[in-house]
This record gives structure tokens, C-alpha cells and sequence, in this order.
């Protein structure tokens, strides 16, 4: 029975399978399957070189880490794809239809994907204009905090007190940013009430002493020292001066401190308001 069914299964094969056949075919797709997987290994091989002589090149060039490692991707997936489609042409399988189709599943998926797409888009702007980079201080739509990351689709702000922000990039591209740390200095502007009767030159004086005493106050631009307006109680001096942005808040609180020790030392006298109550007699 055994011997039978070995016939038999012989007789079928030989009968319906032309083995001369599939031995010419296999033959005539060798070359290409072969030649299409060298491609392939030569494409993934030339995307790392390619891209590591962009990465060098934008080094130097001091380009943004941020755009050098999209830049980096974006070179590595171009080429890639080139060496698949290529590699599949080269097997012999008709690459038209598929770009075709891949030109079409990338519409679908972009319409799918516009809010997406949008912050990618926008991620592209922000690495390529340097609108802001990491460690600024930053404010977009009413929020403000320190730059941490900033990636292709989100930017991720530290604030203050600690908290995580992360932004959509089509918000920060369509709204107004202010980069607060963008110079090396910003100006600090603050408001000091002296008695009436005081001495204006004396009131100068202390105030230029003050800012003098303290480490963070550039002098590339004078300070602006002036009487701002006449109130009930004072005369309100206005004081801007050029201090170091990364000590713009400590120089507040620093020059404060300075400038009252400083009207205290001149016997200046700063107002506060008061009530006089009078008490009348009515029996007289």
C-alpha cells in the first residue's frame, strides 16, 4: 500500500508539475531577487553615511541639534524608501502601481492626520527660524516657562513653580511669542515714593548708589532715573535699568533692599498713608 501511494504521488507530480519549468524560473528571478536584497543592504549602508557627513557638516556649521537629528531622520527614511522601491523594481514587480498606492494611502492618512500634520509642520518651523531654542525663557498664549524639549510635534515648557507644559507646535506657530531671555539683558523697571520736601539730587543720588551696589546692573546703557508723577502722599520716582537676564528676577529684590538702605543712609523719608482723625467737642 505504501509502495502504492509513492507511486502514485510520483506519477502526479511528474505528470502535473513541469519541474523543467520552475527550475527556468527560478533562475531567471534569482539574479534579480539577489540583486535587489544588494541594493537594499547598500541603501540602508549609504542612509548612515550620508547622514553622518550631513550631521558633520551642520556641526560645523553650528546648526540647532534639533534640526540636525530631523534632518538626520528625514534623510534616512528618503533614502531608504528609494532603496526599497528600487530594490523591488530590480525583482521585477511593477513599482507604478505601488507608488500609486502609496501616493493615495498618503492622502487618506493625511486627512486622517491634518492636526497632526500641522504640528509637524509647524515643529519644522520653529527648529529652521530658531524662534526660541532650549533653556529660554518663554511665554505663547498666556503661558510662561523655561524651554525644555523641543520635538516635531509638541514643545515642552518647565514653569515657575515646577510644571510641565507641553504645547502643540501649530499653537506656538500661530500665536505671539515672547522670548524673554533672547539678549543677554533686560530692563528692570521699578517704582520708588519719596516724602514731599525731599531733595530731588539727593533722591538721584542714593538711587544711582543702589544700582551701583548691586553686581547684576549692566552699564552698557545708563539708567533712566525721573520723577514719574506727583500723588496724594509722594512723589513717585520711576527707576529703569539694564540688568543680566539670567538674574532678572533676584536683581529686583536685590535693588529694593539696596535702594531703601541706601534713603534711609541720606534720611530720606518713603511715605505711607495715614489717617488723622480729628474729635470735635459738640458741648462747645
Amino acid at each position: 500500500m505504501k509502495e502504492f501511494w509513492n507511486d502514485y504521488i510520483v506519477a502526479f507530480f511528474t505528470r502535473y508539475i513541469d519541474f523543467d519549468a520552475i527550475g527556468k524560473w527560478l533562475l531567471s528571478i534569482v539574479p534579480g531577487i539577489v540583486e535587489g536584497l544588494a541594493i537594499l543592504v547598500i541603501g540602508w549602508w549609504l542612509a548612515g553615511i550620508i547622514a553622518r557627513i550631513v550631521v558633520r557638516g551642520m556641526e560645523r556649521a553650528k546648526v540647532d541639534q534639533g534640526v540636525r537629528e530631523f534632518l538626520c531622520s528625514c534623510i534616512k527614511i528618503i533614502i531608504k524608501i528609494i532603496a526599497i522601491i528600487t530594490a523591488l523594481s530590480t525583482m521585477g514587480m511593477n513599482v507604478t502601481t505601488l507608488v500609486a498606492a502609496l501616493g493615495t494611502a498618503g492622502v487618506a492618512i493625511g486627512l486622517a492626520l491634518k492636526d497632526s500634520l500641522s504640528n509637524f509642520a509647524s515643529g519644522v518651523l520653529i527648529l529652521f527660524n530658531h524662534t526660541f531654542k532650549v533653556g529660554d525663557f518663554i511665554e505663547i498664549d498666556g503661558q510662561m516657562g523655561t524651554v525644555r524639549r523641543i520635538e516635531l510635534m509638541f514643545t515642552t515648557l518647565a514653569t515657575a513653580d515646577n510644571k510641565r507644559l507641553v504645547v502643540p507646535n501649530s499653537v506656538i506657530t500661530s500665536d505671539m511669542i515672547i522670548n524673554y531671555t533672547a539678549k543677554s539683558t533686560r530692563r528692570q523697571e521699578l517704582t520708588i515714593g519719596v516724602a514731599y520736601g525731599s531733595d530731588i539730587l539727593v533722591v538721584k543720588k542714593a538711587i544711582t548708589a543702589a544700582l551701583k551696589s548691586c553686581k547684576d546692573v549692566s552699564w552698557e546703557k545708563e539708567p533712566i532715573i525721573g520723577i514719574a508723577s506727583f500723588d496724594e502722599s509722594a512723589i513717585t520716582f520711576d527707576v529703569k535699568v539694564w540688568v543680566r537676564t539670567a538674574a532678572f528676577i533676584e536683581s529686583k529684590y536685590v535693588i529694593n533692599e539696596n535702594i531703601l538702605a541706601e534713603l534711609n543712609k541720606a534720611g530720606i523719608v518713603i511715605p505711607f498713608n495715614q489717617l488723622d482723625v480729628h474729635l470735635v467737642d459738640s458741648k462747645a
